[in-house]
């Protein structure tokens, strides 16, 4: 959709963001920042009300540093679960219609399953799919502000997204014991697809009744996971203050930054997204619109950088379906910063389970590179849980993502 005009000025008051108790006057902006999101406006899940009020929020510092932020509307999903929880009961349901043991009702359960494995395969590659149109989607939004470069030489464009919304607090996100759990049926549950559809063909063509009883091995692999997608959509958002008021609370401060100090050759858009939580929608919308206008762009991802014991962190790559990869070039001058600034105490490192708008920028065929803050034994403490809030936020963590932030930015702004 087009983008609104910018947002007019508010008041000094509203545009300093806080609330007025006294405690906060002696906190850091950054802090302000992360406690105005995560506790005055509290969970933002994807395209809620609360998700709109941090985007306001965003829009009226923005606005006050003089950037003239834009809002881009567009429409995302309100669940992260309920597109695999659909894709899940097709499957059951294809398992269902396999026990009738008649062979039209068979065909109809290989249709099924075909399509469902070909939909699902595509919404785990953040591609629009079947799932994605049965399913309801809600209004959300993305604040962008743009800062041009002082000198008269071009170069490539920076583009900076960090993500407004928040995760829901189900049971597999609840202990170690837990998330590794997941993570250990998420292949089998995919794998479980393709081999019922497999099971379906085989029985269909050779009559072997047996069949019917192998498959409620994958089939109890689906009705497990199914259980945990339902359970997950009936929790409630986490106030979010490490995952992601921080990391919109770094993109604030390298505004300022760089409203004071732009880059000397390249162009810097700063996107506030929605619906990151659910798909990676808001960023996949920017890039839809905007790319073509685009000079070459640099994508980076700014995520989750103030969690208590962590560090700053490049990602180097990230696995969920497919592997997203950081730019090996964006990782060449990012090593050179973190050993340039020891000070920061940032490290680098490959993850796997998860996505992030860094699989968005290689969707789009971007170079892009991933900030998040992970602790030196791959932890990412209070990962969409309760407890992730402005008491186990770590100020020195994220001010230190921010502080790599902008030593790259100028290692990039100096390369011919």
């Amino acid at each position: 959709m087009d983008e609104a005009p910018a947002l007019p000025p508010m008041q000094a008051a509203q545009a300093q963001t806080t609330d007025s108790q006294p405690h906060q006057e002696a906190e850091p902006q950054i802090k302000q920042d992360i406690r105005h999101l995560s506790e005055t406006i509290g969970p933002r899940g994807s395209t809620t009300e609360e998700e709109a009020k941090a985007a306001h929020y965003v829009a009226v510092r923005l606005e006050a540093l003089g950037l003239g932020p834009q809002r881009q509307e567009f429409f995302g999903a309100a669940s992260a679960y309920a597109p695999y929880a659909l894709a899940t009961f097709m499957a059951l349901l294809s398992l269902f219609l396999f026990w009738q043991a008649i062979a039209i009702v068979t065909i109809f359960a290989i249709v099924l399953t075909a399509v469902t494995l070909a939909a699902l395969w595509r919404e785990l590659s953040f591609k629009d799919n079947v799932l994605r149109w049965v399913l309801y989607k809600d209004p959300s939004q993305n604040v962008i502000a743009k800062i041009a470069k002082r000198g008269d030489e071009a170069r490539d464009d920076i583009v900076i997204t960090t993500h407004l919304d928040t995760h829901r607090t189900p049971i597999i996100f609840s202990s170690l014991a837990w998330l590794k759990l997941f993570q250990w049926l998420l292949p089998e549950w995919r794998v479980s697809f393709a081999v019922l559809l497999a099971m379906f063909v085989i029985e269909l063509f050779t009559g072997f009744a047996a069949l019917r009883w192998m498959a409620l091995v994958p089939g109890a692999v689906l009705l497990v996971i199914f259980a945990l997608m339902l359970q997950a959509d009936a929790t409630p958002f986490t106030k979010g203050a490490n995952d992601n008021a921080s990391g919109v609370a770094v993109g604030l401060a390298l505004a300022s930054r760089l409203a004071q100090s732009p880059l000397c050759h390249h162009n810097v858009t700063l996107v506030f997204t929605g619906c990151e939580e659910t798909g990676c929608y808001g960023a996949d919308a920017f890039f839809r619109q905007h790319k073509a206008a685009l000079r070459n762009p640099i994508h980076i991802t700014i995520d989750q950088v103030g969690g208590a014991g962590t560090d700053p962190c490049i990602l180097r790559s990230a696995q969920f379906l497919q592997t997203a990869h950081s730019d090996p070039a964006l990782l060449k001058l990012a090593d050179e910063v973190m050993a340039a600034h020891p000070e920061l105490n940032a490290h680098s490192r490959s993850a796997r389970g998860a996505y992030s708008e860094l699989n968005i920028g290689m969707l789009h065929g971007v170079r892009a590179i991933g900030l998040f803050g992970i602790a030196r034994d791959g932890a990412v403490p209070h990962w969409h849980q309760p407890t992730d809030t402005i008491e186990t936020v770590e100020v020195d963590a994220t001010t230190r993502a921010t502080e790599l932030a902008w030593h790259f930015l100028q290692v990039v702004d100096k390369q011919a």
